[in-house]
């Protein structure tokens, strides 16, 4: 045999081994086979009727893959930027997009019983920079919440004003590869075994806080850090990891900057909620790591924080969620035990989307699920605020080509509203503050579109406009607060007539 025939032969048999260990990485498989598989009944008109999600084609309720927002960590410096592509800033005129076309009774939060009183007391004390003074939000949702891009710029928003407390809750791995977080670096290393509220492979029901758990062999690791961009998440200088104590569990070790690892184990006579803080000796860029050690782990989330004061606001979206799974699938002695935990002073509810493919049936079940979950909440937390927020529009292809919004969105809002004042919690009609009716068909046809081509989830603009209206919801109610109570006469620092300052 000639040498280049051995150059050869040695040369092939080094790039099959060497594809033979990519194909056995899981992120690698998933990149391969994922948009295989979504692709077939576009390729296989057979099975288009097979591959549907609760009666309706698949199509409509998932992201398009080609047009999600990426993961990689990108420039933040303005305070209104938009992460993750489009245009690079937003004036004050895109900032108020439909504010400026329409007087908008709806671009203000519902809340006659003051359900919101207990988060505005949180964030006046946090805005008179108290010493750890954190006001802290967990947003529950579903797919649209899910890549960080609406609850980002929200989060962004309000650090700005209040102070940068952290990042608040995040997911140890990308259950869907769009996942994301904003302003943060995270990586993880090996196959994470992870499934949601919405596609259970167990039927305990403890999916932590964030409505995911990861099942984890020895060798994972996650590992965060802060992003060299922006002007947000710079600091945090703490980690509190979220797992599961239970018999014959296994073990994983935390560090801080590389510096010695403290090993904990999850063995316990019986199955509960275990919390593991860890904290570096100075604030700053610091970054953690969790490392899965021996035996099997079952791993929730990470919670990253400082001191304060600031805000801190946890990004809770679940691909395929509806809020009646909050209900359904999850224990309620399991999420009572992470939401006092964590102990936040506004709960936001943000469902709707795939109750939109409901019948009118199913839709009296969803109203009486939504009333139960915010009965555990208060259950678990008597004193906090929830806001139940209304889906945004969503829109269908009509006979002729036109864009109209599902039929089921306006009946769902009511649904929300009618359950927010019979429970007396907050309610923001987001789908009439984004312009109402045939928004997302004006939203697609506009020259620079807000929304995905399955009219459904919006893209990086549209994003940071839901995100911005949120946050222009909140402070208009939290001035009315201030005002009501006279809290706005006082300077920062200037103690109340309680003695606090």
């Amino acid at each position: 045999m000639s040498r280049i025939a051995i150059l050869i032969r040695s040369v092939s048999g080094r790039v099959l081994q060497r594809l033979r260990t990519l194909w056995s990485l899981k992120p690698v498989r998933t990149i391969v086979l994922v948009p295989a598989l979504a692709a077939l009944p576009l390729v296989v008109p057979g099975l288009r009727s097979v591959f549907t999600i609760k009666g309706q084609p698949y199509q409509a309720v998932l992201p398009n893959p080609r047009q999600l927002i990426s993961f990689r960590s990108t420039k933040s410096a303005p305070r209104t930027f938009i992460p993750q592509g489009g245009r690079t800033e937003l004036s004050q005129n895109d900032l108020n997009p439909i504010k400026a076309s329409q007087p908008c009774a709806d671009c203000f939060i519902d809340d006659p019983a003051h359900a919101l009183d207990h988060f505005y007391a949180a964030l006046a004390r946090t805005e008179s920079k108290q010493a750890a003074a954190i006001t802290r939000i967990s947003h529950y949702g579903d797919s649209p919440l899910t890549n960080d891009g609406i609850s980002g710029v929200t989060r962004r928003l309000l650090q700005t004003r209040f102070g940068d407390a952290g990042h608040g809750f995040i997911l140890p791995d990308r259950p869907w590869w769009w996942y994301n977080h904003q302003a943060i670096s995270f990586a993880t290393t090996g196959d994470w075994e992870g499934d949601s509220l919405a596609e259970p492979r167990i039927s305990d029901g403890l999916f932590g806080l964030g409505g995911v758990k990861f099942q984890v062999a020895p060798g994972r690791v996650a590992r965060f850090a802060t992003s060299p961009d922006g002007d947000t998440g710079k600091d945090f200088s703490r980690m509190d990891v979220y797992y599961l104590q239970q018999p014959a569990g296994g073990e994983f070790g935390v560090t801080v900057n590389n510096e010695p690892e403290q090993v904990v184990s999850t063995n316990s006579d019986r199955t509960r909620s275990g919390f593991f803080e860890i904290r570096a000796p100075q604030r700053g860029a610091n970054t953690f790591e969790i490392k899965t050690l021996s035996g099997s782990v079952r791993i929730f989330g990470a919670v990253l924080e400082n001191e304060g004061p600031g805000v801190v606001y946890d990004s809770l979206g679940i691909s395929g969620c509806y809020a009646e799974f909050l209900n359904t699938v999850m224990n309620q002695q399991h999420w009572t035990e992470q939401l006092q935990h964590r102990n936040p002073d506004l709960v936001i509810l943000n469902f709707g989307t795939n109750e939109s493919q409901d019948s009118d049936t199913d839709r009296q079940s969803n109203e009486a699920d939504l009333i139960e979950v915010v009965r555990r909440i208060r259950s678990a937390l008597p004193k906090v605020s929830i806001l139940i927020i209304a889906p945004m529009d969503r829109g269908r292809h009509a006979p002729g080509g036109t864009i109209v919004t599902w039929e089921s969105i306006p009946k769902i809002v009511e649904v929300q509203r009618k359950v927010a004042h019979t429970t007396g919690c907050a309610f923001f009609n987001m789908f009439a503050a984004m312009g109402g009716e045939g928004t997302i068909a004006r939203w697609y046809s506009a020259k620079a579109p807000l929304v995905l081509a399955d009219l459904t989830h919006p893209n990086p603009d549209g994003a940071a406009i839901i995100g911005v209206l949120t946050y222009q919801a909140l402070m208009d109610g939290y001035a009315k607060y201030l005002s009501s109570t006279g809290l706005n006469k006082r300077q920062p620092g200037e103690p109340d007539s309680a003695g606090k300052r």
